[in-house]
């Protein structure tokens, strides 16, 4: 058991510590995309020159800061859709339920990483008109933030069965039964 907990805490601080990179990175694009669309502003109406690649950034930065947000809102807990099945459960009910729906979106983000994989791999030879990169760029988001989502669900799986097994602990022997 101890070893378990151990093993636990490690994952909990390389968790804390991609938390730490994530966040991190969704305020520095979201302070990159500011300037980037005050800049596109001042060129487009001041100078009465758009900067032909400005639009292209600011989608490609709101691609990623929104799918890095979404991986935040999945460490924070709150992602509405585990919510709204959990909401009303209580005691070992709720706690399993939460991880059905976490076995659930486990699930779909392996999907989802597979197949961002293989559509970031199948981009690679097309490239953005304006800014004249890759769009495999712009579909790497789709597997990255799959795969950090995928990182803070196997913390919240871990976290729900040592709550699980607290509680069956808990109970007296023929309520266990």
């Amino acid at each position: 058991m101890a070893f378990s907990k151990q093993l636990v805490n490690g994952y909990d601080g390389f968790c804390k510590m991609l938390d730490t990179v994530t966040r991190w990175g969704c305020i520095s694009l979201v302070l990159v995309m500011t300037a980037e669309v005050i800049l596109g502003v001042f060129f487009r109406y001041f100078l009465d020159s758009p900067l032909k690649w400005g639009e292209e950034l600011a989608r490609l930065l709101l691609v990623w800061c929104g799918l890095l947000g979404v991986s935040i809102a999945l460490k924070d807990g709150e992602h509405l859709g585990l919510e709204f099945f959990t909401k009303r459960l209580q005691g070992r009910i709720k706690l399993s339920g939460e991880l059905i729906c976490y076995v659930l979106v486990g699930m779909f983000l392996i999907i989802l990483l597979y197949w961002g994989c293989y559509v970031s791999k199948a981009a690679w030879n097309t490239r953005l008109p304006a800014l004249q990169i890759r769009w495999t760029w712009s579909y790497l988001a789709i597997p990255v933030t799959a795969g950090i989502q995928l990182v803070f669900l196997v913390q919240k799986i871990l976290v729900t069965i040592i709550k699980l097994k607290e509680r069956a602990s808990d109970m007296p022997e023929q309520q266990a039964v």
